[in-house]
């Protein structure tokens, strides 16, 4: 092998093409990394609106479970006033023998009615 009438210049040559090498590839691994940050804000940001959005579902969802608790509360207590106008077994049980007396009486009355001897 005989060497180069250019060595120094070759030196200088493979130098700037290691540099040139080396500076590629930063480039590439910043462009990589910048383009990897890119896709990590993108899913990140979509991220937070997918958060806001079920923040939003859930805030409503306890704005009508608050609701329906009001009203169930409500009608629980217009229930509850409703039971209490209606009559108790005491009350059904009077109803029945009043009901039972009347019918003894009317019966009564038609036996009357119908009976030739007692005209």
């Amino acid at each position: 092998m005989t060497p180069a009438e250019n060595a120094p210049w070759g030196l200088l040559a493979w130098a700037v093409v290691g540099l040139a090498s080396i500076g590629a590839s930063c480039a590439a691994f910043v462009w990589r990394l910048m383009m990897r940050l890119y896709t990590i804000e993108i899913a990140v940001g979509q991220q937070w609106r997918d958060l806001d959005a079920a923040q939003s579902k859930a805030e409503s969802a306890m704005l009508r479970l608050a609701e329906r608790l009001a009203m169930l509360h409500d009608e629980h207590y217009r229930l509850r006033e409703t039971i209490g106008a209606l009559p108790n077994r005491t009350d059904i049980h009077d109803l029945e023998l009043r009901l039972g007396e009347r019918l003894d009486s009317l019966a009564s009355r038609f036996d009357r009615a119908l009976d030739p001897r007692m005209s």
